[in-house]
């Protein structure tokens, strides 16, 4: 058998020192394994190590990013499996989500979270961070979509969860996952409702672990969103789902905040394949970057004061029924005094979902001298019920500290994408301060909407130090608790999730 490789040259290295976050860590080593057992054998020869994992490097929170090292999973385990017949995908965690949704494709299906980073990012970082994107509002978010998992524990024992995990588990992996399970029961019941009220009136999260999702027999919750600190996921049984035939877009521009709340109830009962939002500021931007996309969508900012617009996708079984949908839905809303349009013209239709897909890109290149676009509150989400506070009182702190932002994200569900461009012209104490004090201010105000900080991106560096504030000193016990559980010599992914301080922060920020 051949050994895993395993690289230190200085290209390789700082290949692996960067992602999407503002921060930059050089690994000691970049290992790319074949297996399994590949992981498996280099925990065994590196007790000391300290190890994270990685794939498309496309994580905003910095989850991948360690001085230990880093397993690769991209360049050989990328193997997919698509059974049409059952709609599954058994796929390794080193295939990239595009080549999956490629291959589901073929047989009109698709993988139903759908992420915004879908096209570069991969299926393992899709694990770890529990994504979601436009389709998720029907179909769930990936913990949701998530069937079973073949996971390498930090002691090397390799077990199996959910709907894989009589596949040829050795003796020794089930008595460990069965000694897992027995001490995660008891850890839930000691949680009790107070963790349910701590994550939130909400329909999704990714902060802390999810232990509540833990139903006594599956394990498969607890590694998704959990970043690689509980275990190394290496292979995925994924549930897919019909790719929608009939869609219809309605776009409503928004001048008055406080119809928000209204509008989202009322698109909600529609059954929606995606409700998502742009700001005005996210649109400036574009128009900059991509005049000749966005010159289609100038209408919808045109007149009055319009601050956002939200896109609404409708999809039913038949074209006339998803156009009798749209067409209902616009009544409602034009009823109440509410500007909407349907969109037939395919430039436009493709032009305004441009803008929202390529948001966040559109803030990081926004070239305003000497600053960058920093994810820290990019991922908070609350109940829509509280939209009209939220957006108001959010804008007020952003203003506050005198930073341009945009916003942009899964409206539908309460997840927006608040993205401050912050001014780097300023030493690494005063930014990191800054990047500090505006993220727990908004996640103070977050808490008491009854929110959550995180929708689908996780903890990584930038949130983790922030946990323990968010669920309080018992649950943040817990969830170190849980992690100990898994690792107690700490080994992956250290300092994410629990055990993580604010020098972290500002010591890995790139200035």
């Amino acid at each position: 058998m051949s050994k895993p490789e395993l690289l230190t040259d200085e290209t390789t290295l700082n290949e692996h020192s960067r992602d999407v976050s503002v921060f930059q860590i050089v690994p000691r080593a970049v290992c790319y394994p074949k297996s399994a057992l590949d992981i498996q054998s280099i925990l065994a020869e590196h007790p000391e190590e300290t190890f994270t994992v990685r794939v498309g490097g496309t994580c905003m929170s910095g989850g991948s990013l360690t001085d230990g090292m880093v397993f690769n999973m991209s360049k050989y385990m990328n193997a997919i499996k698509i059974d049409p017949e059952k709609m599954i995908a058994e796929v390794e965690c080193g295939a990239m989500l595009k080549s999956v949704l490629d291959q589901a494709a073929e047989f009109e299906l698709m993988f139903a979270p759908y992420p915004s980073s879908r096209d570069i990012c991969g299926v393992g970082g899709v694990i770890g961070n529990n994504a979601s994107g436009e389709k998720s509002i029907r179909l769930g978010a990936t913990i949701d979509n998530i069937l079973g998992l073949e996971v390498v524990l930090a002691d090397g024992t390799i077990i199996r969860t959910g709907a894989m995990e009589s596949t040829g588990e050795s003796m020794g992996s089930m008595i460990r996952q069965a000694s897992l399970k027995h001490e995660l029961i008891k850890l839930r019941q000691k949680a009790g409702e107070e963790l349910v009220e701590r994550i939130g009136n909400v329909r999704k999260s990714a902060s802390g672990y999810r232990l509540e999702k833990f139903d006594g027999s599956d394990l498969t919750p607890l590694f998704v969103g959990a970043q690689g600190t509980l275990g190394i996921a290496t292979r995925a049984l994924l549930k897919l789902v019909p790719i929608p035939k009939h869609l219809k877009l309605v776009v409503i521009s928004i001048d008055a905040i406080s119809e928000l709340p209204f509008i989202l109830k009322t698109v909600t009962r529609y059954n929606p394949e995606a409700v998502e939002t742009f700001d005005i500021n996210t649109f400036t931007y574009a128009k900059s970057q991509m005049p000749i996309d966005t010159a289609f969508c100038d209408r919808f900012f045109a007149g009055g004061n319009v601050g956002l617009v939200v896109l609404v996708e409708l999809s039913e079984e038949t074209e006339e029924l998803t156009e009798a949908r749209a067409l209902d839905l616009c009544s409602i809303l034009v009823q109440s005094g509410i500007r909407v349009e349907t969109v037939g013209d395919k430039l436009i239709y493709q032009a305004i979902w441009n803008v929202r897909r390529h948001s966040f890109a559109i803030m990081r290149d926004c070239n305003i001298a000497g600053h960058h676009a920093v994810p820290c509150i990019e991922d908070v989400i609350v109940p829509i019920s509280e939209f009209d506070k939220f957006i108001p009182a959010l804008i007020t702190i952003l203003e506050s500290y005198g930073i341009k932002y945009g916003f942009h994200g899964h409206i539908g569900e309460g997840s927006l994408r608040i993205v401050p461009v912050i001014d780097f012209q300023r030493s690494k104490e005063e930014v990191s301060s800054e990047i500090i004090n505006l993220s727990r201010e908004v996640f103070i105000l977050i808490e008491s909407l009854h929110g959550n900080i995180s929708a689908d991106h996780s903890d990584g560096i930038i949130r983790s130090p922030f946990v323990k504030e968010f669920y309080g000193d018992r649950i943040y016990g817990i969830f170190v608790q849980v992690k100990d559980l898994f690792d107690p010599k700490c080994k992956l992914n250290k300092g994410k999730k629990v055990r993580a301080g604010f020098d972290s922060i500002k010591k890995y920020l790139v200035d």
